[in-house]
This record gives structure tokens, C-alpha cells and sequence, in this order.
């Protein structure tokens, strides 16, 4: 009953421990985002109680940090949380439609290309068949005829291409949601321009002298637009907090488009001053004109082009064209090449800054994302539901790759890699994560030395409790740090410690035994009842202490055989140290004869115990007569004392010196004895007397 009682009191200190552990270290992690009312609300298309983008109040900054938006979902009560969560999803809805749009986009963008390129090798192909063909009418070759019809039909299939092509375009034009998406990636590349004309005017300005005119110009371009572009990033981070469809929304977008024009504006005037740098200019990739300009000077030759091979056609329809048709041919044709080449430059430009949105736009949505799931977890805490938000954001946070487009994914992954959110925050986090941990494990070592130090000061440590202690306190620094680098990357250990904290009650249960071991590990480390190297008797074994540790104790017995224990065992058996103390008592018992003078035997053992340098005075050697039996013997018991450390080797030198005294002493031994008559039974015997023999 004592026994099952201390199991019990050992698996509910166990238990109670573990618990305290895992709720007992106070972490601050980054939750994840929210959005939204209630889910079926908004998602099954159900009127919205309110106006939920006015009447939530956590979306008013958009890209307010998660532990704050936390502490500000706090007070709000279920109905007030589901209002919340409607404008949150509101706000990620709009996220990934632009997303969605962007994407669109692109692929549209890489269409095109493919189309603009199929049409540029059908021009570069007529091109090829029509000097073919002048060359073959010149010679009088007799395949010219054959050789100007495949030229015709080339000439006709580039014409037909081109007119596809603007056909298709004209077509993509009609979709708002599309043309949104790429007059989105024109500003940027307009902005993108801009900080490259700053940049190329700040080289030029470094080559002047502080004195000429062009000096004093070139700085005042250069003020105006930095400012201008520092007002236009003010005016889209605004715009990026601001709710959609909202009054703010409407006066922060004005805002935006009267700086961006600004910029175009002031970009254009400092274009216009360094372009009496053409040497700067030639030396750069800067565009010499305005992009706007530039293409529809493109358009316009690419449009004339077309209609004058359409007459050129024409020409070519009679018989033996005249050589200067074919040389207008070739030239038109070359107009509309170039052109071809610099739209499938324009259009290739204007993809990669689509694709550069979609990594951006990708990463706001996580952040918006963070936030939602923060308010959900809010809301799941008093009651409500959101399963089907949860549903919606798995839903949407996928991001679709077209591995086919390799250069897509090229610009996606520098464009990830070079972000404050994508890359640049991931190769801090891997910072952070490594160097806290690294530390960690560098400082572990020394503060369990130092501990180790501490511990061996303090009288009355045993060496198991000291090592378990600087075991226990290395290792619980390097997983404090494990956790602090978790924490320090935004992981919520919140989930973790609570997994913890319920796996301990399941494992509590299933490992009953083990945790008995435990602590019957904890009083045996506590307690010391012995130490490393102690000589004790346990649970039938004597021995030595090999090592001890939470589960189990081992032990070395005389013939060097390793015994292990399990703690339970050793800490519920009878425990016999036989070198707890500095010193240890040695003894030795002899049976002498009845009839031996008892003196000489004192005598002698006085003088052994006297010439053994080991053996101490104090306390003093003795020796123990008792009667064993007087007919036969009597039993002596030798005593002396020697420093623990000793024991064995004075031990052995006593025993060895006392045989040898014995013998020249003549000193009679002798054991007890028991004698056995056997009566031979004689014939007559009857058969009761027999058995009363036996």
C-alpha cells in the first residue's frame, strides 16, 4: 500500500511539474493575420450586419503588427469580432483579386510575346524569300515565278500576323480588371525609370565642378525629383494602410496619382537636363525619351509599316515587279522588324514588372493573412466560428508558378530574394535563428562550468546530484535558446507549449513506470544515499557505483560485470554504504581453540595492527572475545581502523601478516563440530525400535 502511495505522490509531482514547465515560460510570437465578419456571412454571400470595412476598427491600419492588432482584439466581443473579421476578409479578397488580375496579366504578356515573336520570324522569313526572289528574277533564274509566289505567300502571312496581332490587342484592351493590372506595372516601370535618371544624373553631377552652370542645374533636377519620388512613396504606403472603396481610400488614391504625375513631370525635366551629357547618356541603359513617347512612335511606325507592305503587296501581283518594289519591300519590312523588336521589348519589360507585382502583391497577402488569422483566433476564443474563413484563406493563399516560363520564375525569385518580406526578411530570420542558437550552444559549456564550480563549493553535494545539475542546466540553455530563436523569428510557441503541456498528461499516464523511475531518480540524486564510486549493497548486490542517471542506476561488481538497476528498485530496496565516511572499520574473526592463551592472541594482534603504517590510531585497533563453544572453540573478532580509500589494500596486509603470525605463533585454530553416531541395528531389533532409530 506505501509503495502504490509513492508511485501515486511520484506520478502527480511528475505530472504537475511537466505542466508547470510548458505553461510557466512566458514567449511573445508573432500571430497570423485575420479578416473578416462571419464567415458564412460574407463567404455565402449573406447580407453583412453593418457596414463591416466602416464599423471595424482594427483594419484602420492595415499593416499594423500582429502583436499589436492582438492586444487591440482583446476587449471586442463576439458580435464586434465577426464585424472585424468580415472587413478583414473584405480587405484579403481585394488582395488576391489584384493578384488574380496581375497573374492574368502576365500570362496575357507572355501570349502576346509568344504571338510577337511568331510574327517577327514570319517577317524575318519574307524578308529571306523575298531577296531569294529578286535574286532569282535578276539572274532570269527559271524558278523566280515559284520563287515570288513563296515570297508572296511569306509577305501575306507576316502582313496577316501583324494584323492579328493588333486585332488581339485591341481585344485585351475592352478588359478593365487586365488593363488595371498593366497600367499598374507602367507606373511602376515609370517610377523604376525615374530612380534610374536620379541615379545617372547623381553620377554626372559628381564629374562637375561645383562652379559651371550645368552643376547648379543638374542639383536643382535632382532635389525636386528625389522629393517628388519620397511624396509618391508616401502616397502609395498610404495607400497600401488605406481600406479599399473607402473615403480615406478615394482621397489617398488622388493623392497617389497627382505624385506619381509629379514624378513623370520632374523625371521628364531632368531627362531633359542631362541630355547635354550624351557621352553620360551613351555610357548607360538610361531611355533617352519618355516611355509613353517612345512607344507610340513605336505604333505609329509599326502601323505605317503594315500599310505600306499591304501596297507593296499589291505591286507584287504583276508580272516581273520591278527590282525597287522588292527593295520597298525589304525596307518596309525592316521598319516593321525593328518594330516588332522593340515591342517584344517593351512587352517583355512590362512582364517582368508584372511578375515583380505579383511576388509584392503575394507578400502583402501573407501579411494580410497574419493579421485575419489573428482576429480568427480572437474570435475562436469567445465562442466563434471560423471554420469557413480558414477554408477561404487555404483557399487563397496558394501561389501558382508556371514552371514553362522560366524567366518568369527567374525574376519572381530575384524579385522575392530582394524584398524586405521575402528574402532579405528570410536570410535576417536564418540570421537570427543561427545566431541566437549558435550562442546558445557556445555559452551552454561555460555556464554549466560554472555552475560545476558553484555546486563543488557547496558542502554537502554529491557528485550525481552535481553532474545531473550541470547536465540538466547545458542542456535546458541550449533549448531556452532553440526556443528564444523560434521566438525571435516570429514563431508562436504559444501552440508548442500547450502541445506539451497536453502530451505530458498522456505520456504520464502511459509511462507510469518510467516516471516512478524518475523520481525515484530525483530522491536518490536529492538524497544521496551514495555516490560515483561508493562501495554499497542493494537489492542483493554488492558492488560499486558506476554511474546514475534518471532512469536507472548501474553498478560494478567485483568481477568488473555491469549491473543495472532501475531506480525504483534501488530507491524502494535497503541501501548499505560501505564507504560513506572518511574512514572504515576492518575486521577479522578467528575461531582458537578452548584451551589457547587469549593473550598471546591479543598480543599478537596489537603488534600487526601496530607496524601497518595505514592503520590508524584513532579509533583504536580492539579485539572481541566471545564464547562460541566451550567444548571447542572460541570466537575472536579483530578490529582496526583505516582511511576508506585504504580499506582493501590494509585489509589484505593484515590478513596476510595474521596467517603468517598464526603459524609462527603455533597458534591452534579450530571451527565447530558436530558429531554423528550411526548405531548399526541389530536383527532382532523390532520393527518399532527401528523406527523410533530413524
Amino acid at each position: 500500500m506505501g509503495f502504490k502511495l509513492y508511485r501515486m505522490t511520484a506520478f502527480a509531482a511528475t505530472s504537475l511539474a511537466c505542466v508547470f514547465i510548458s505553461f510557466g515560460i512566458q514567449v511573445s510570437a508573432q500571430e497570423v493575420e485575420a479578416e473578416s465578419t462571419t464567415v458564412e456571412t460574407i463567404i455565402d454571400g449573406e447580407a453583412i450586419p453593418g457596414d463591416a470595412t466602416t464599423d471595424a476598427i482594427t483594419i484602420n491600419n492595415p499593416s499594423i503588427e500582429v502583436e499589436d492588432l492582438e492586444l487591440l482584439a482583446k476587449p471586442l466581443t463576439l458580435e464586434e469580432l465577426q464585424d472585424e473579421a468580415a472587413a478583414w476578409l473584405i480587405l484579403l479578397k481585394n488582395k488576391v483579386q489584384k493578384i488574380s488580375n496581375t497573374e492574368i496579366a502576365v500570362k496575357h504578356q507572355n501570349r502576346k510575346l509568344d504571338i510577337q515573336q511568331g510574327s517577327l520570324k514570319l517577317v524575318e522569313d519574307a524578308q529571306t524569300k523575298l531577296a531569294a526572289a529578286d535574286k532569282a528574277q535578276t539572274a532570269n533564274d527559271s524558278n523566280s515565278t515559284a520563287k515570288l509566289e513563296e515570297a508572296k505567300e511569306a509577305l501575306d502571312a507576316a502582313i496577316g500576323s501583324t494584323k492579328k496581332l493588333r486585332a488581339r490587342e485591341a481585344k485585351l484592351a475592352e478588359n478593365e480588371a487586365l488593363i488595371e493590372s498593366v497600367r499598374q506595372g507602367r507606373k511602376e516601370r515609370g517610377l523604376n525609370e525615374a530612380k534610374e535618371i536620379l541615379k545617372q544624373a547623381s553620377k554626372i553631377r559628381e564629374d562637375l565642378a561645383t562652379d559651371v552652370p550645368q552643376y547648379q542645374a543638374l542639383t536643382e533636377g535632382i532635389d525636386v525629383l528625389e522629393k517628388s519620388i519620397n511624396k509618391l512613396e508616401r502616397a502609395d504606403n498610404r495607400l497600401d494602410r488605406t481600406v479599399p472603396n473607402s473615403a480615406a481610400y478615394q482621397e489617398a488614391e488622388a493623392e497617389a496619382i497627382a505624385a506619381r504625375e509629379g514624378v513623370n513631370s520632374d523625371r521628364e525635366e531632368l531627362r531633359k537636363i542631362i541630355a547635354e551629357f550624351p557621352n553620360a547618356i551613351a555610357e548607360s541603359d538610361l531611355p533617352t525619351e519618355n516611355l509613353a513617347e517612345k512607344a507610340a512612335k513605336i505604333e505609329t511606325g509599326f502601323l505605317q509599316a503594315i500599310s505600306n507592305l499591304e501596297n507593296i503587296e499589291k505591286n507584287l501581283d504583276i508580272p516581273n515587279p520591278a527590282q525597287s518594289t522588292f527593295q520597298e519591300a525589304d525596307q518596309e519590312l525592316l521598319k516593321l522588324s525593328d518594330g516588332l523588336n522593340q515591342k517584344i521589348e517593351k512587352e517583355d519589360a512590362l512582364k517582368k514588372q508584372l511578375v515583380r507585382n505579383v511576388t509584392d502583391l503575394e507578400l502583402e497577402r501573407s501579411g494580410t493573412i497574419n493579421r485575419f488569422t489573428a482576429v480568427l483566433d480572437a474570435l475562436d476564443d469567445k465562442g466563434g466560428d471560423s471554420e469557413s474563413y480558414r477554408k477561404y484563406i487555404d483557399a487563397a493563399s496558394s501561389v501558382d508558378l508556371d514552371l514553362t516560363d522560366t524567366e518568369g520564375l527567374g525574376v519572381r525569385l530575384v524579385s522575392w530574394l530582394t524584398s524586405e518580406d521575402g528574402g532579405l526578411n528570410l536570410i535576417l530570420n536564418i540570421a537570427k535563428f543561427g545566431g541566437i542558437l549558435l550562442l546558445s550552444v557556445i555559452i551552454a559549456p561555460q555556464i554549466g562550468k560554472i555552475t560545476n564550480n558553484i555546486l563543488t563549493r557547496v558542502g554537502g553535494i554529491s557528485t550525481l546530484f552535481r553532474n545531473f545539475a550541470v547536465m540538466i542546466i547545458k542542456r535546458g540553455t541550449v533549448v531556452l535558446g532553440f526556443l528564444l530563436a523560434l521566438a525571435a523569428i516570429g514563431v508562436n510557441l504559444g501552440p508548442i507549449l500547450a502541445l506539451i503541456g497536453g502530451a505530458s498528461f498522456i505520456l504520464a499516464f502511459a509511462l507510469q513506470s518510467n516516471l516512478a523511475n524518475f523520481a525515484s531518480g530525483l530522491m536518490l540524486l536529492i538524497n544521496k544515499p551514495f555516490d560515483v564510486g561508493d562501495e554499497i549493497k542493494v537489492s542483493g548486490y554488492w558492488a560499486y557505483v558506476d554511474s546514475i542517471s534518471l532512469a536507472s542506476t548501474k553498478l560494478k561488481d567485483f568481477g568488473g560485470s555491469i549491473i543495472t538497476l532501475p531506480n525504483n528498485t534501488v530507491w524502494g530496496s535497503d541501501i548499505i554504504n560501505y564507504t560513506h565516511a572518511d574512514i572504515r572499520k576492518i575486521g577479522l574473526a578467528i575461531h582458537v581453540k578452548f584451551t589457547q592463551d587469549l593473550s598471546q592472541v591479543r598480543q599478537m594482534w596489537m603488534d600487526i595492527v601496530a607496524e601497518h603504517p595505514k592503520v590508524l590510531d584513532t579509533p583504536a585497533p580492539s579485539w572481541f572475545p566471545w564464547n562460541g563453544h566451550y567444548d571447542y572453540y572460541v570466537y575472536i573478532n579483530l578490529t582496526a581502523w583505516s582511511k576508506t580509500d585504504d580499506y582493501w589494500e590494509v585489509y589484505v596486509d593484515l590478513l596476510k601478516e595474521l596467517q603468517k603470525r598464526i603459524q609462527d605463533l603455533d597458534i591452534q585454530l579450530t571451527a565447530p563440530q558436530q558429531e554423528i553416531k550411526l548405531d548399526k541395528l541389530l536383527p532382532e531389533t523390532t520393527s518399532s525400535q527401528q523406527t523410533l532409530v530413524e
